[in-house]
């Protein structure tokens, strides 16, 4: 379960939070349809019952079908159906069953996504003012409109952008002439963009940074001062020819999705890999063990320090995601002390990377 650590000022504790969510979706006039249907289903008093994180368990699995399938008004509390002009959608890249929808309000979209890089961008000195080169899905992705929200929280001009569609990319068998067409024909547009633009940023996947990395001169290679990593994990050795490629780059790694946001990358080691924090309190993350199935009642968390399966829950005013259970495997982790005073105060994931099953597709290697 999460746990607070040096909470500065101005960051809402985490019990303080559920119960301030959990109000607004269960009340009984202006509440959220759904989370009051599930009310009824459980035959629970939801608010009476949780009063910690710890008995969120007693919600159960998220039901992602409903996350697919239903309308996305039915998630949000009645009584914030008037803000709907702020609401910001968008859908999951559909990797395990149906893409699933998301909404955020535009404050929890720029808490979601903006701020948990700015301050990870400020504590590593990530350049600022500098011209970015998004590649990657511009819709119905939320992630372009975070490249968008991230770039200019940095000073910087909108990004130039070259639009990646994921989901065409996947049907097409990797190795494939259409693969490689594919990959050639982002890699072109990329670098017509390249030879005539100063970018100082680039965002985009390992796997499309390392080929346009090969595809790059030495002088623009070095021109670069900013690499934002996405959409796919990324491996340590990868990350070693990063550091080769572009020798004068600040290299900062996220992990998330469209539902919950961005965690980004607090630390990293050769030994023991990525780790990523979530910001603030509106993210709370658990490791289930990876045996645990899927009728498992989130009672039993994976041992202290072992791999399981990431469990994680959203706590925003417009929509409320409790126990969804990811398809990736990772280590449950402190935050660093350090790391409070800039809102990163609650549990982390080191090296989650996908648990392989007969389910996922393989990754195409880019988006």
């Amino acid at each position: 379960m999460g746990i607070t650590l040096n909470k500065p000022t101005g960051i809402e504790d985490v019990n303080d939070r559920l119960q301030r969510i959990l109000s607004i979706h269960l009340d009984p006039s202006g509440g959220s349809l759904y989370w009051l249907e599930r009310q009824r289903a459980l035959g629970l008093d939801l608010q009476r019952e949780i009063r910690s994180v710890r008995d969120l368990h007693l919600l159960g699995p998220m039901d992602e079908q409903a996350l697919a399938q239903r309308p996305i008004e039915d998630f949000v509390p009645r009584s914030l159906h008037h803000t709907r002009s702020a609401w910001v959608t968008s859908q999951t890249a559909g990797t395990l069953g149906a893409p699933k929808h998301a909404v955020h309000r535009q404050d929890e979209f720029e808490a979601a996504f903006v701020t948990p890089f700015t301050q990870a961008a400020a504590m590593v000195a990530f350049p600022r003012e500098a011209n970015w080169l998004f590649v990657g899905p511009s819709g119905p992705h939320i992630i372009g409109k975070a490249a968008r929200a991230c770039a200019a929280a940095m000073g910087s001009a909108d990004p130039f952008t070259l639009d990646l569609d994921p989901r065409w990319a996947k049907k097409l068998p990797r190795g494939s002439f259409a693969w490689e067409r594919y990959v050639a024909h982002i890699q072109e547009q990329a670098m017509t963009i390249l030879d005539s633009q100063r970018i100082g940023v680039l965002f985009s996947t390992p796997v499309v940074l390392e080929n346009l990395g090969l595809a790059m001169s030495a002088a623009q290679r070095e021109a670069i001062l900013g690499l934002h990593l996405g959409g796919i994990s990324v491996s340590a050795s990868q990350r070693t020819l990063f550091v080769q490629m572009f020798p004068r780059a600040v290299i900062l790694s996220g992990y998330g999705n469209s539902l919950f946001g961005v965690m980004p990358e607090l630390a990293w080691s050769a030994q023991t890999g990525f780790d990523y924090f979530p910001h603030s309190t509106r993210l709370i993350l658990r490791v289930i063990p990876l045996d645990a199935g899927p009728r498992h009642e989130l009672r039993e968390d994976a041992p202290s320090g072992e791999r399981g399966q990431v469990v994680v829950t959203r706590l925003d005013e417009l929509q409320m995601i409790v126990n969804m259970i990811e398809r990736d495997s990772a280590i449950l982790i402190r935050p660093p002390e350090s790391s409070a005073t800039a809102g990163f105060v609650l549990n982390g994931l080191r090296e989650p990377q996908p648990i392989m099953n007969q389910v996922m597709r393989p990754t195409t290697g880019l988006y």
